[in-house]
């Protein structure tokens, strides 16, 4: 976290500071990773049951181990991995 000394500045230059800092603030915020349950992931992706677990034999995701949890854990980016394919309904 940075310090601002506002004696020396005008509002024009604070705001600026403010402004850069909030920008930093939110780039590491949405660069942090979320943990899905099982659960979680297949109503993220619409993925069903097999093909995730086909995701994860394949490695494409991998089960993380939370401590104070017994379920799996699976990292957000990894799930957004998994292509689910629809099959086309005959007209």
């Amino acid at each position: 976290m940075e310090t601002i000394l506002l004696h020396s500045l005008t509002v024009e230059e604070f705001m600026d500071r403010v402004r850069a800092i909030v920008r930093e603030e939110l780039k590491s915020v949405l660069q942090q990773d979320q943990l899905l349950t099982k659960e979680g992931a297949l109503k993220l992706t619409g993925a069903s049951n097999a093909a995730f677990l086909k995701a994860v034999n394949a490695g494409i995701v991998k089960p993380q181990l939370v401590k104070g949890r017994t379920k799996a854990m699976y990292l957000e980016s990894e799930v957004l991995k998994i292509v689910v394919s629809r099959k086309r309904k005959p007209s």
